[in-house]
């Protein structure tokens, strides 16, 4: 094999470990890239949870809605948080408010029947008012802790 082979060969073989370098590079990068938009994502979750709770403390928004909302936010969390606490109210209550119209549904309603739901509903709220409350309470308790475990930091004020 002559000289210019070899320099050849040795080239080629540098090529291929640099390739398999890079890529090996890129996937790490991307992984962490992943991780970090997780994170992200996570954290904002946790702080619509705050937020969501702050404004149930405040009477700033129903109970029906804040629990909708909550329901839905705590479903995108991983089923590995901890510590666990009881939020059931939340899933439940939110379950119950699932036979009332929403959105284009609602606004084909009389007003005769919107109003039949709004006081349905506002005595269902009245009813669970202690219970979702205290859930409530348990969220803002564990938030931090949950922050910490998941590794993101809270941009509520």
């Amino acid at each position: 094999m002559s000289f210019a082979w070899q320099i050849i060969l040795a080239a080629l073989i540098g090529l291929i470990i640099g390739t398999l370098l890079g890529l090996l590079v890129w996937r790490l990068w991307l992984r962490r890239q992943q991780r970090r938009a997780l994170q992200a994502q996570q954290g904002a979750v946790l702080d619509s949870l705050e937020v969501l709770c702050m404004a149930m403390a405040q009477q700033q928004i129903e109970l029906s809605e804040a629990s909708i909302r909550i329901s839905a936010l705590l479903d995108t969390l991983p089923d590995t948080i901890s510590p666990k606490v009881d939020l059931s109210d939340f899933h439940q209550f939110a379950q119950t408010c699932q036979q009332f119209d929403r959105g284009d549904s609602r606004k084909v309603l009389s007003p005769r029947q919107r109003h039949q739901q709004d006081s349905y509903r506002w005595q269902l709220e009245a009813d669970h008012k202690e219970r979702l409350e205290a859930c409530a309470q348990r969220l803002v308790t564990v938030l931090p802790t949950w922050r910490s475990g998941l590794g993101v930091s809270s941009s509520v004020k």
